[in-house]
């Protein structure tokens, strides 16, 4: 019986060195995944934020600003109010 509960013995520690080689490998492979993820999720962040200040230097350069179609505004309204003027005159 000594023979076989040192068997058994033997198994069980072999059994459990395994696991923890296992779970020395998932843990360090986790960590990896996570370190990885974070440099992607920084460089995807990063890559977005130069896109926003592309469309911004765009919408700068394209686009009007609020002042500027309120003046546009004014402007119409002025004319079309001169040209109301007119045909209410000829009539």
């Amino acid at each position: 019986m000594a023979h076989k509960d040192t068997l058994v013995k033997y198994v069980i520690s072999v059994a459990l060195a395994l696991a923890g080689l296992l779970s020395g490998y998932y843990a360090a492979y986790t960590g990896l995944r996570v370190e990885l993820a974070t440099k992607a999720e920084g460089r995807y962040v990063d890559d977005i934020d130069i896109r926003l200040a592309r469309m911004e230097a765009m919408i700068n350069e394209r686009f009007a600003t609020r002042e500027d179609l309120a003046g546009f505004k004014n402007e119409i309204v002025s004319r079309l109010t001169a040209i109301e003027t007119k045909l209410a005159n000829s009539e």
